[in-house]
């Protein structure tokens, strides 16, 4: 795994907006580095009714197909230790 993440392509999900693979050296010791499948979400607008600290329901979606995005991701880039999600 390098230090530049790696793009991973040829998934595709109406909230992810893109999907990569990272290393994460937590305190700066290479032993403890782990793989990590970042998933970014698709901006989506408030409504007048929200605010910041309201629940993302869509992020259920994404929640629900997790493990479908994660099998997906694992047969393009092989392992990666834990999933991030990050949304927008």
């Amino acid at each position: 795994m390098k230090i530049v993440p790696q793009q991973v392509t040829g998934i595709f999900h109406p909230m992810v907006r893109e999907m990569y693979l990272k290393r994460d050296f937590g305190n700066g010791l290479s032993q403890n580095a782990q793989d990590v499948l970042v998933i970014e979400t698709v901006a989506r607008p408030l409504t007048e009714e929200e605010d910041y600290d309201t629940f993302d329901s869509y992020l259920l979606d994404i929640l629900s197909d997790l493990e479908d995005l994660k099998s997906q991701a694992h047969a393009k880039v092989g392992h990666f230790d834990r999933v991030d999600i990050r949304t927008h």
